[in-house]
Parts: structure tokens; sequence; C-alpha cells
């Protein structure tokens, strides 16, 4: 369950959890990129996947979306149980430099929610431990990955990062460079290159290879909600 609380410019989640998360043995994380404005169908991501992961990684290009999330969970007690201890964002091109986060996590000495305000600084690029591992978080579009991943990899090897997630194609892509794995989890709503929408989830260490990485599409079902599908 992610605490609300704003650790630092684009991390939710409390200290302790920033460390505990740090320390386990074993990872896993939540990758999801470019909602553009399908705010609920994060929250039926988080829903699905948020409960077995230790962070859920927001690539950009949605981040009120993100925000509405939050907003929700602080008065939604289902929801922020589902939601991994922490979230990390960076900023897309599309997004904004800050927002106002109105939250309910606080209660009175009566007990009765205390509406908060807050503001969520999303920065462009931004780095968190799992699992003794670096995990690096951008969204991409200033490094040129519509052309090729060697510009963010170059940041990614400057930054003794393990990991290096980011989105801004709309296309879903996992190679490993080196040491470091690099992975757009693709777009959840607006998917090009002939893709469907998609997310993923990345574990470590994997039984057979060191990242073990799932995708998964979204499907829209007959009544206007979503499933997920493993996605190859």
């Amino acid at each position: 369950m992610n605490s609300l609380c704003i650790e630092s410019p684009s991390v939710i989640g409390s200290p302790e959890d920033l460390e505990e998360i740090e320390n386990k043995a074993s990872g896993k994380i939540l990758v999801v990129s470019d909602s553009h404005g399908e705010w609920e169908l994060v929250e039926k991501i988080i829903a699905d996947f948020g409960v077995d992961c230790d962070a859920l990684v927001f690539c950009g290009d949605g981040m009120a979306d993100i925000v509405t999330c939050l907003e929700d969970a602080s008065r939604n007690k289902a929801l922020q149980e589902a939601m991994p201890p922490v979230i990390v964002c960076a900023r897309g091109n599309g997004d904004p430099e800050s927002f106002d986060l109105n939250l309910e996590s606080l209660e009175d000495e009566d007990g009765k929610p205390v509406p908060t305000a807050r503001i969520l600084y999303a920065a462009p690029l931004t780095c968190f431990r799992v699992a003794g591992r670096t995990v690096m978080v951008a969204h991409g579009h200033r490094y040129m990955v519509d052309l090729s991943t060697d510009m963010l990899h170059s940041v990614a090897e400057n930054l003794n990062a393990d990991l290096a997630f980011f989105g801004h194609t709309h296309r879903p892509h996992r190679e490993e460079v080196g040491a470091t794995l690099i992975l757009n989890p693709g777009s959840c709503s607006r998917p090009r290159g002939g893709n469907p929408p998609t997310i993923a989830v990345v574990s470590f260490p994997g039984s057979t290879e060191r990242y073990h990485t799932e995708f998964f599409e979204v499907r829209k079902t007959l009544f206007g909600g979503w499933d997920f599908t493993p996605f190859h």
C-alpha cells in the first residue's frame, strides 16, 4: 500500500518503503506509459497488478492521470491498498512541470478525512533503487528515442543504472545492452506501429534470465471495461 507521501520530485512513497524495496532480495516493477487522459484505465491497471509489485513506474505523458489516481486513492481505501508502496514518474513532453494534488489521506481527531493540498513536481529524469538495482526513469523525448536508444543507454551508463525505462514512442521495446536492461512498456492507450496497447511487468532476478519481462496487451471488454492478456 502506498502512503501517498511525496518523498522527492517524482517519487511518491515513504522513506521507510523506499529503504525496504531497496534492500529486498528480489524486485517486481509495474511499468506504464503514455496514458494520455485514460485515468480510469490506469486505475484498473493498478487494481489488477499493483498489489503484487514493489513499485509503479510511469514513463510520462499522462501525469495528470497518475494525480487523479492518487486523489482517488486518498478517498478509496481499496485503490490505495492496491497501489505499490513506491510510485516513480517521469515528466513527458506533454506534461506540465507540476500538479496540484488534493488528498484526503489525513484524519482529524474524530477520524474524519481532512483535505490536504500538495504540489507534485514531475522531473524529466529520476532514479531509484529496488533490490540492489538502480532504476532510471525517463520519458525519452530528450534522448532521441524515436531514432535509437543509444543516447538513453549512454545516460543510463553514466548513472550506473541497471534498468532504464522510457516511453514516448508508444511502442513496446526490450533490449539488454551490456549490463543494462532498456525497456519501453508501450502506450497503454494510444499504441503506434501496429502494436496493441501494452504495459509491462519486470521481475528480477528472473527464473532463467537476469530480468524477466512480461508484456500485457490491454483489451477493451464488451461492457466498456478492460482486461489484460500476455503479449509476445
